[in-house]
């Protein structure tokens, strides 16, 4: 067997495995699940790089957890939502990411330059705020002002570019390649 009908075997393999836990998923639910459907949720699960163990993982918390809508299939989000666990809000992304530069501040003075991983961090602290000049007149006091000013520019930011931002399921993957991460 050459390496391309190899591959293909083993595709057919998931996409059985998978089917075998989505069936599953329906039938604790007392729900049906057309072959058509099957089909794209099975794509859609590839496309976002959904392994089987977290399909397996994400079907038992659903079975375990969901209360409500029993006799209907879970929607396809609601399953994703079990997979991945919910996802930080921008708000709270952006309160992290000011919190670590004023610890960095805190840390190391005006004169040392941070390692800004967040592509919106850097784009603020390159443009809107220069970090070095930032820091050499911060004032201690002023600092919940600015942490607001930055919650709200990383925000409209985000609003207006949200392709700055990395998802983390790439950024092992930068660093692999040797890009940022």
């Amino acid at each position: 067997m050459n390496f391309y009908g190899a591959k293909k075997e083993r595709l057919q393999v998931d996409c059985k495995a998978f089917a075998k836990v989505i069936y599953g998923l329906a039938g604790s639910f007392s729900a049906t699940i057309s072959p058509a459907t099957l089909d794209i949720w099975v794509e859609m699960l590839k496309v976002d790089g959904i392994t089987y163990q977290e399909l397996q993982t994400g079907v038992q918390r659903l079975i375990r957890e969901k209360t409500e809508g029993y006799g209907r299939l879970p929607l396809y989000g609601e399953l994703l939502k079990a997979i991945k666990g919910e996802q930080p809000k921008i708000e709270d992304r952006a309160l992290v990411e000011a919190n670590k530069i004023l610890d960095h501040l805190r840390l190391h003075g005006a004169g040392v330059w941070p390692e800004m991983s967040d592509p919106i961090t850097r784009q603020l602290m390159t443009t809107r705020w220069h970090y070095l000049t930032w820091a050499a007149q911060c004032v201690e006091s002023e600092n919940h002002w600015w942490v607001r000013q930055f919650c709200e520019a990383y925000r409209s930011t985000n609003a207006v570019n949200p392709v700055l931002e990395i998802p983390d399921r790439v950024r092992p993957m930068l660093k692999i390649i040797g890009g940022e991460g």
